[in-house]
């Protein structure tokens, strides 16, 4: 299937040489990152990098045609999963086509809207144990870490939602170190996938040994099977049947395991990380969705029939994600030779695709750079389909996008219906890269209880 049906023969992409920018690139990856998504101006491009050139679609249009019009043809199984096999091996999270289908025809029940709906009240409860964390700094004046309150109450969160008892406190803290060191230690491995894997890289060490981590927390569960009904979602992957009635696989239910703690827990801790010195660089904002919460909460506590009257609390999630999409990008590779948009590409050919990109881009978004969540108010669209897209699209969008809306709105309705924001330091912060795009200065912020 071509996008481009001109009668035309199909012409090779431009290269735009990426090599020279390697200096850039390791100075700040994602500044000049975005600069070479402006010098492609939105065409098919490759990023000529010598080792490797996979091509880069920018274009709502053009990452269409990849997600959703032939999407057949454009696999996970690109160069860029490889380096990964070792802590998600053949999850939802895997390289594997094959096996990531399996995953998400037995995890799907885990994920749907219908049963996020029906543990909202069980999410909001630990949210709320996890903001009891800020109670007496904020009682004192005293300055919190941004980043350690979300991610401890995510952590908490998604343990007792997701794996209930079966991972005790010392493991939870254990494995909120381990997803830290790996998310830093994953981008050697993201930016050498040409490397064989018995090839030495940076952090190697520290990268085993944070793996061995989750292994050492994961097996157990995996080998425990159902053996009593348990409050959490594992129980209904847990009770899943392989095809053909065969048994689950340990292997099998451990990769799904590390996969939907690692990405249930780091998008989610490092969104709402950056949503608070947003709100205090946007006071006006701010103001707006206190003033929602308030109406709609009242003097109470949050409860599940008040999330779908948060309309302005979800805009200000869906802005902070277009503004700052936590997955900054994702790879395919090409089964066939194809063509889009005049662009031949060609057989095995590795795809990027970057949220980051797509969604700041001038020729896409009006004033991209300005955070405005009344781009999302209602009977208001993106400006195409895949303009916006932070949990992908097509047949292979992101499980876990429901429950991430959820425990976002949550988390934020929660706060503000026990504190208010008196200020954030600093509010004008950097995206740093890592595997997600996180906060490269320690924010902290002073709470008031109401």
């Amino acid at each position: 299937m071509v996008l481009d049906m001109a009668v035309k023969p199909a012409r090779e992409a431009r290269r735009i040489p990426v090599y020279r920018s390697i200096p850039r690139l390791s100075q700040n990856f994602l500044a000049e990152f975005e600069r070479i998504g402006l010098a492609a101006n939105c065409e098919v491009v490759r990023l000529d990098a010598k080792v490797l050139s996979p091509y880069l679609l920018v274009k709502p249009e053009h990452i269409q045609h990849v997600l959703k019009t032939n999407a057949d043809n454009y696999i996970r199984e690109s160069m860029f999963y490889t380096p990964l096999f070792r802590l998600f091996g053949n999850g939802i999270l895997g390289e594997s086509e094959e096996d990531w289908q399996l995953s998400r025809r037995t995890m799907q029940p885990m994920f749907t809207s219908r049963y996020i709906r029906s543990v909202t009240d069980r999410m909001i409860t630990l949210i709320n144990e996890g903001l009891d964390e800020a109670v007496e700094p904020a009682r004192k004046g005293e300055p919190i870490d941004v980043a350690t309150l979300m991610g401890s109450v995510v952590n908490k969160a998604i343990v007792g939602l997701v794996f209930g008892q079966r991972i005790n406190p010392r493991q939870v803290a254990e494995l909120a170190h381990a997803s830290d060191v790996i998310v830093k230690a994953i981008l050697p491995r993201l930016f050498t996938p040409f490397l064989p894997g018995w090839m030495p890289r940076p952090q190697d060490r520290a990268f085993a040994q944070a793996v061995k981590t989750f292994d050492d927390a994961m097996m157990p569960i995996a080998r425990e099977r159902a053996v009593q009904e348990q409050d959490d979602l594992l129980t209904v992957l847990l009770d899943r049947e392989m095809p053909e009635g065969q048994e689950v696989p340990t292997s099998f239910l451990r990769d799904n395991f590390c996969g939907v703690y690692g990405a249930a827990t780091e998008t989610t801790s490092v969104a709402l990380t950056w949503v608070w010195p947003t709100l205090a660089d946007n006071p006006e904002v701010y103001e707006r969705l206190v003033a929602e919460i308030e109406e709609v909460v009242g003097g109470g506590p949050l409860a599940a029939e008040h999330l779908p009257r948060l309309v302005y609390t979800r805009q200000v999630i869906d802005e902070m994600l277009r503004c700052m999409p936590v997955a900054w990008a994702l790879t395919r590779g090409a089964l066939e030779e194809d063509v889009i948009d005049g662009v031949r590409i060609e057989k095995g050919a590795d795809i990027v695709i970057s949220q980051y990109l797509t969604h700041r881009h001038p020729l896409i978004w009006d004033r991209p750079h300005e955070f405005d969540p009344d781009r999302f108010a209602p009977g208001r669209k993106p400006p195409h389909r895949y303009a916006y897209f932070p949990f992908g699209g097509g047949g292979h969008q992101c499980l876990g996008n429901h429950l991430f809306l959820a425990e976002a709105t949550i988390a934020i309705a929660s706060l503000l219906t026990r504190f208010r924001l008196v200020k954030a330091t600093p509010s004008k912060v950097t995206p740093q890269l890592a595997a997600s795009v996180r906060v490269k200065e320690k924010v902290q912020m002073i709470l008031r209880p109401v």
